[in-house]
């Protein structure tokens, strides 16, 4: 397979998973030969998504380890009646910073190309659906103002995703005069996933908004037939008849709470 020509465990677990996700798409066998290539934003889903996944993998193993690590100083062992205490940098974690700031920039960066493809979606330059997949175009924006939001959150990631651990500091008399600001790296983690988790919402919504405009085009494949159901089993097809922030945080809670497996 052409994906196998870049080796990359994170390349060949997307791409994977998009193939068995996509197996069988009637929409993608009408739509052979209609262009050269498509934007990045769709083909380079593997080499973005299989990076963030390689990224996830070495953290875990990396906080697991230090969660197992000595962290106090001074670190105290031996006996009551003969004491060893040892003087080290052991609550120093660069590692962790390093780490969340790894994390960080992966998760901007998946939900980055999640806003791209929500712009593509809804700008009738590009495609051949709806102007904002408006229900009633000229008379409602659709989901103009939903795109609006998430380029929003991604610019705010794009912030976030500066690195804390190279931040400085001196402290404590000049005795601390390097600081690794673990804390502040992990804070900014938990921003940008919220802030993603928002845009990948946004990005189901307009995806299910489009299929609904595609359904007499041709079947969807299997795999994407069930998430576009679990979708609509919690939105319904929008009309600008309703505040769309509700459905945001309903498939929020969805992407929190699902179990995407492989």
């Amino acid at each position: 397979h052409v994906l196998a020509m870049r080796p990359s465990p994170g390349i060949e677990a997307v791409g994977t998973s998009l193939r068995r996700l996509l197996d069988g798409s009637g929409l993608i066998a009408a739509a052979q030969g209609s262009r050269t290539q498509d934007a990045l934003s769709l083909r380079a889903v593997p080499h973005v998504h299989g990076a963030a996944r390689e990224v996830l993998e070495r953290s875990a193993q990396l906080v697991d380890r230090e969660l197992a690590s000595v962290t106090d100083n001074p670190a105290v062992s031996g006996t009551i009646d003969d004491p060893k205490v040892f003087s080290q940098a052991h609550p120093v974690a660069p590692a962790l910073g390093q780490t969340a700031d790894s994390l960080t920039i992966a998760l901007a960066q998946v939900a980055a190309m999640s806003e791209r493809r929500i712009d593509r979606l809804v700008n009738p330059l590009v495609n051949n659906l709806p102007a904002f997949l408006a229900a009633e175009g000229g008379c409602n924006s659709g989901f103009m103002i939903a795109q609006y939001t998430a380029t929003s959150l991604s610019n705010v990631n794009r912030r976030l995703a500066a690195p804390a651990a190279t931040d400085g500091g001196v402290t404590s008399g000049l005795q601390e005069d390097f600081l690794a600001h673990p804390t502040v790296a992990a804070n900014k983690l938990l921003a940008v996933i919220d802030n993603a988790e928002y845009i990948l919402a946004i990005e189901l919504m307009a995806a299910a908004q489009a299929h609904d405009f595609l359904s007499d085009r041709a079947a969807r494949a299997p795999g994407t037939d069930a998430i576009y159901r679990a979708i609509r089993e919690r939105v319904a097809h929008y009309s600008d008849d309703r505040p769309l922030s509700w459905d945001m945080e309903k498939l929020r809670d969805f992407i929190r709470e699902a179990d995407v497996g492989q």
